[in-house]
């Protein structure tokens, strides 16, 4: 009995093994079925195609991605590797099903969401790589039960919150990179429990507080990346010392707000490669002792508060290939053994105090403010690549020894004060970059320049250059992308090969040849040119004859500037075919006809520039619908009519200039639709009726003309709430009626003119009043103020005004004091009078009564007179 027990005992458990084991292989295949369901966008269909359950479980360690290990009938999913597939969704929970997996790679996709916690469960994880995703949320805090980490990719997301302490735990990490994300707070101190990490890398995140102490302690780093974070306070003095960095190549603290001293124990950094301390707040002197770090191929210390000058031994530094000063307030002269360095690629001194010629040096420097020439030694580095000495002050001319630079691809040597004339021997090398414009060059171009078939961008402008452009300029140069000619004493035509540039027909390209005395005319072959074609400025040449009606061929254009030339004919309605137009400038020309409706196509149209031509008509109707309209100068012409109503609609309107036409009709209410125009000028028109009150919602204003119309009425009490307002023109009008005294508190205003008119009434003299002068207020008769204003002081009304004033406060509180004295007192006299008068008859009416009185006998006469014969009514 006990020996069958142990017989089905033992079934049992082999029979569980078994079931075990195929549950686990079972498990494994839901976890990436249920990966693959939570997958929203499969671009490229790799999962889709690839992924495909069958009955036999352990077909999914071929599946694409997925790596197993273990013997056919105990594999297990040990690697999941979807990197790049271009996937979208969020992380499936069940992925902490797997838990043989040792590495997981899901960077370089369209993950959104948090990590899910279940994740945890990985117990047997190495490598976690989830970069380069959208990934949100807190590094999740489990990451510190996972014991065997060795790798965590977390950068380039959106994850936030502060970086958890807990990831101290994980004792075997070596790589931590969680870079360019929204992480904040400080820097846990107990990342120094990680004595295993080669590399920290938490650039570009919003990190405060200071750099940990205990990071510096981890003798097994080979890299430290903190660059552009918020991090203060400074670095040890001792940071390299006793040995403690022996691995240690690259040190990344730039675009922080670090201060103080540079530590001088870098130099004890033997293997350091790359030191970048640049924007930061360190000041002081640069240590001497960076010049011993031997093996130091970057150096940027750049836009930082140092003082004092260039260490001589810096030239030392044989590996250098980048050095950047820029930005330090550092003196004096530039070491010559810095161009000891055969290795130097860059050399940027931007923005600093440095005098002195400039030795030679190699490719890629960028010396701004550097004054004097540049020695013939500078030609000895003959591999240079690329050269830039932009933006300085160096004089002299352009060596012939340039064509030494046989492996030369770029030149800049723009804004600089060269002078002479542009070396023929520049054409021997096969440029693509030659950029010498803002100096003072002169002469003839050579024409050894027009044989550089290489050249992709040729900026000569802004020079003193002469001569014409040749007839096959656009055959020499056939990768000819942009081309910078202007501000020049070129004459001549445009050459109509231009557009044989076959690389002008494939590019986004410019051509800049404003500013010369071309003389010339558009070539017809213009709408030849490349149909990427970006912006085409030929303004202030002295360009003669028509627009070429080719021109709607360039339907890439976005910027046509053909200003201030001497253009005629009309504006070809193949305009309207520049879908991509933003911007065009034709004022100062001599064109004629109406503007073509055809404009109203260019929905992208923001600006528009047509004055001082001789267009006449109206104002297409359809012009209110070009929504991006943001500047529309349509002065002095011959434009007549009235102004589209939909006009005012164009909400965008910054700057509007319909002056010196003849346009008529009322301005409607509608114009105070303009609530970010600035300037509004529609002088020198025929405008009638009133000025709208509601102009005053039009709060942006700050330059306002209606000068030269025929408008009536008052001005409205509503401009005060232009509060923008500098200027403010209402001049030769029939407008009455009082100045607001409101106008007072335009703080800002600085031009005010009401001249000839028919205003009256008494000039304000507050606020910015008190700063105009009798120009702004001539040939109003009816104005009166102070006589610096020359207008008739208001005199009469204020004398008038003054005397009641003062008859009022003087005169009448007495009088009246006084009426009432006299009236109580006569009132009184009145009441003693009858008082007395009562008392007598009292007493003859006691007399007569009394027995002892005497009775005299009355005449009939007597009688008479008393009663005046009885005709009082009285009686």
């Amino acid at each position: 009995m006990e020996k069958l027990y142990l017989l089905v005992l033992t079934f049992i458990t082999v029979w569980l093994s078994s079931v075990r084991g195929f549950t686990n292989i079972e498990t494994d295949e839901s976890a990436l079925i249920a990966f693959r369901a939570y997958i929203t966008s499969d671009h490229d269909h790799i999962l889709s195609k690839n992924w495909t359950p069958s009955s036999n479980r352990s077909s999914i360690c071929y599946w694409i991605g997925v790596f197993c290990s273990g013997d056919n009938e105990n594999q297990r999913v040990t690697s999941l590797n979807v990197s790049g597939f271009r996937l979208s969704g969020t992380i499936a929970p069940d992925l902490g099903n797997l838990t043989f997996l040792i590495s997981l790679d899901i960077s370089n996709n369209n993950f959104s969401g948090l990590m899910p916690n279940k994740l945890g469960n990985l117990q047997r994880l190495q490598e976690i790589n989830v970069g380069f995703n959208n990934l949100s949320g807190d590094i999740p805090s489990w990451f510190g039960n996972l014991p065997q980490l060795e790798s965590i990719f977390m950068n380039d997301s959106t994850f936030s919150g502060p970086i958890p302490p807990v990831l101290g735990n994980n004792t075997k990490l070596k790589r931590l990179v969680l870079s360019y994300n929204l992480l904040h707070g400080n820097i846990p101190q107990e990342i120094g429990n990680l004595s295993m990490l080669i590399i920290v890398d938490f650039k570009y995140n919003v990190l405060t507080g200071s750099i940990p102490s205990e990071l510096f302690n981890i003798s097994s780093l080979q890299s430290i990346d903190l660059t552009g974070n918020s991090l203060t306070g400074g670095l040890a003095p001792d940071i390299c010392s006793n040995h403690r960095f022996v691995e240690l190549q690259g040190i990344f603290l730039s675009a922080n707000q670090l201060h103080g001293l540079i530590p001088s124990t870098f130099h004890l950094c033997k293997e350091l490669q790359d030191l970048s301390l640049s924007y930061n707040q360190f000041s002081g002197k640069i240590p001497v002792e960076i010049g011993y770090i031997t093996k130091l191929k970057i150096l940027y210390l750049g836009i930082n508060n140092f003082i004092g000058g260039i260490p001589e031994n810096l030239g030392n530094l044989t590996y250098l290939e980048m050095l950047s000063l820029r930005g330090g307030s550092l003196t004096g002269q530039i070491p010559h053994t810095l161009f000891n360095m055969s290795s130097l690629k860059q050399l940027d001194l931007l923005n600093n105090s440095l005098s002195g010629n400039l030795p030679s040096m190699s490719s890629q420097c960028n010396v701004p403010h550097i004054t004097g020439e540049i020695p013939a030694n500078t030609f000895r580095c003959k591999r240079l690549q690329v050269i830039q000495l932009a933006d300085n002050m160096l004089t002299g001319s352009i060596s012939k020894d340039i064509r030494n630079f046989t492996f030369l691809q770029n030149l800049y040597l723009a804004d600089n004060n060269f002078t002479g004339r542009l070396p023929a021997d520049i054409g021997s090398i096969n440029l693509k970059v030659l950029n010498v414009d803002g100096n003072h060059l002169s002469g003839v171009i050579p024409s050894e320049v027009f044989n550089i078939s290489t050249l992709q961008i040729l900026d000569l402008s802004r020079n003193r250059l002469t001569g014409t452009l040749p007839s096959g300029l656009g055959h020499q140069f056939p990768n000819l992308q942009e081309l910078y000619l202007g501000e020049n004493e070129l004459t001549g035509s445009i050459p109509s090969s231009i557009s044989n540039a076959s690389s002008l027909a494939r590019y986004p390209t410019l051509i800049e040849v404003s500013l010369n005395q071309l003389n010339g005319v558009l070539p017809t072959s213009l709408g030849n040119l490349s149909a990427s074609l970006q912006i085409f400025s030929a303004f202030g040449s002295k360009i003669k004859g028509t627009i070429p009606v080719g021109v709607g061929n360039l339907t890439s254009l976005t910027g046509m500037y053909l200003d201030s030339n001497e253009l005629t004919g009309v504006i070809p309605n193949t305009i309207g075919k520049l879908k991509n137009l933003e911007r065009i400038y034709l004022e100062y020309n001599r064109l004629e006809g109406y503007i073509p409706t055809d404009i109203c196509q260019l929905s992208k149209l923001g600006d528009i520039y047509i004055s001082h031509n001789m267009i006449r008509g109206a104002i297409p109707a359809c012009f209110g619908e070009l929504k991006s309209l943001q500047r529309v100068f349509l002065d002095s012409n011959n434009l007549t009519s009235t102004i589209p109503l939909n006009f005012w609609n164009l909400n965008d309107l910054v700057g509007l200039n319909l002056s010196t036409n003849s346009f008529k009709g009322y301005l409607p209410s509608e114009i105070s639709n303009l609530k970010v125009a600035t300037d509004v000028d529609l002088s020198w028109n025929q405008f009638s009726g009133d000025i709208p009150s509601i102009i005053g919602r039009a709060q942006s204003i700050v330059y306002l003309s209606l000068a030269h119309n025929r408008l009536q009425g008052t001005i409205p009490e509503s401009l005060s709430n232009l509060i923008s307002l500098e200027t403010l023109d209402l001049s030769s009008n029939n407008l009455s009626g009082m100045i607001p005294k409101s106008l007072e508190a335009l703080r800002y205003l600085r031009h005010f003119n009401v001249s000839v008119n028919e205003l009256e009434g008494e000039i304000p003299s507050g606020g910015c009043f008190s700063n105009f002068s009798a120009e702004s207020f001539r040939q109003n008769p009816e104005l009166c103020g102070v006589a610096r204003l020359h207008v008739l002081p208001c005199r009469t009304k204020h004398s008038k005004s003054k005397s009641v004033s003062s008859l009022i406060k003087y005169v009448v509180p007495p009088l009246l004091s006084t009426i009432l004295m006299v009236t109580v007192v006569l009132i009184l006299i009145r009441k003693r009078n009858q008082y007395v008068k009562m008392k007598m008859e009292e007493s003859q009416l006691a007399a007569i009564l009394s027995p002892n009185a005497y009775l005299r006998n009355v005449s009939y006469l007597e009688l008479v007179r008393a009663t005046n014969s009885f005709l009082n009514p009285i009686y």
